[in-house]
């Protein structure tokens, strides 16, 4: 059985191959008790592109953001989403690999925050794509110790 984690909705995107950097983490405050089909699209949740963070806790979500999307093998971009519990533990909730690119998305709306506009979001995009493609690289996992 798993614990009920009640906490702040935080978000944070991750760009690149292998030199990896991540954006200013975001809040998201459901409308509902939930973020569900509801809360985003119907009675839509409350975005704060730039998180209300301590300093600290900042660094640190952008940090395990880049470590995760390390640690599952992810290439280009990812999001990655957490629960800031009030003790200041945080969690790693998921971690999407094709993160939504609407006009209501986080994933673009955080890197413009931390001075990445869209159109050179996607450039970059590209260029991590095709520098993939080039290398003919595979993911390959060894879960042996």
């Amino acid at each position: 059985m798993e614990r009920a984690v009640k906490g702040r909705e935080i978000e944070c995107s991750v760009l690149g191959n292998e030199e990896l950097s991540s954006s200013l983490p975001g809040e998201i405050v459901p409308s509902g008790e939930f973020y569900d089909y509801t809360a985003k699209y119907i009675q839509p949740s409350t975005l704060h592109v730039r998180a209300a963070l301590l300093p600290e806790q900042t660094s640190q979500i952008r940090e395990l953001a880049v470590r995760a999307h390390e640690m599952l093998g992810c290439a280009g971009l990812s999001r990655v989403d957490f629960f800031l519990l009030t003790d200041g533990t945080v969690y790693v909730s998921e971690l999407n690999t094709i993160p939504g690119f609407t006009s209501i998305s986080m994933y673009p709306k955080m890197w413009e925050a931390s001075g990445l506009p869209y159109g050179e979001l996607i450039t970059r995009l590209i260029e991590l794509a095709v520098a993939r493609h080039r290398d003919g690289r595979r993911i390959s996992v060894d879960y042996r110790e």
